[in-house]
């Protein structure tokens, strides 16, 4: 894809095609940039599907720029067109979790899982669940810096069961695609969810992690080839 939608505004080329948006690389004005673009489904009434992405835009760009206010690095949102369901987002340059664990020492896994376990817990602290929390979803700098991205499931929750339930994939995953390091980088990550949940929090923290356990307990009795 290639289009130049103003002087200032160009798309270059797609990076990424998922089932309910697509991610152009391009330039805004002068910066490096991200754009997601909700696609349109056929299989929906025009009303209903521009609403649907109309409303999914909206909420993820607020959640971006809500979760950035509590010092959860995140993409910054440069613009909100809802007329396209677009957001212009800044692009983050690094590379995602999910390569950089086949790399790197134990104490470099150990320390980024506890700073993804901190993120993920002041975003629970403040009422809201990620939704699709994944290694591909972590992106490294080359300054160390770890970002989360991708809130397109985000929502907002202050139930045991939704905070569980986002750890819960996250465990699900790191046995998944990376079962060599589940352990060390699982345990790193729930002390560093420990850590930045705080101790004012505790007993509800206690509550969320024990919870996993009783997801994965009620998983037993649905169908293995649905649980993924």
């Amino acid at each position: 894809m290639f289009e130049i939608v103003t002087n200032e505004i160009v798309m270059e080329k797609i990076i990424h095609k998922g089932a309910e948006a697509s991610l152009i690389y391009g330039h805004w004005f002068g910066k490096e940039v991200i754009f997601k673009h909700r696609i349109p489904k056929g299989y929906r009434t025009e009303q209903i599907d521009k609403k649907l992405r109309v409303n999914r835009t909206l909420n993820e760009a607020k959640a971006l720029i809500r979760v950035k206010n509590y010092g959860v690095k995140v993409p910054q949102v440069y613009e909100i067109d809802t007329k396209n369901s677009m957001i212009v987002m800044k692009y983050i340059k690094g590379k995602k979790l999910k390569e950089a664990l086949n790399s790197i020492v134990n104490e470099k896994k150990v320390l980024y899982l506890k700073e993804v376990g901190k993120n993920i817990a002041i975003l629970h602290k403040n009422g809201h669940v990620h939704g699709d929390i994944t290694t591909s979803n972590v992106i490294i700098t080359e300054t160390q810096d770890i970002f989360i991205i991708d809130f397109g499931l985000h929502d907002y929750s202050d139930y045991i069961e939704d905070k569980s339930t986002d750890l819960h994939l996250f465990k699900r995953v790191l046995i998944s695609s990376h079962g060599n390091d589940f352990t060390i980088c699982f345990e790193a990550f729930l002390e560093g969810y420990r850590e930045g949940y705080g101790p004012e929090k505790i007993k509800e923290c206690k509550e969320i992690i024990k919870n996993i356990t009783l997801i994965e307990t009620r998983g037993r009795y649905v169908k293995k080839e649905d649980r993924l």
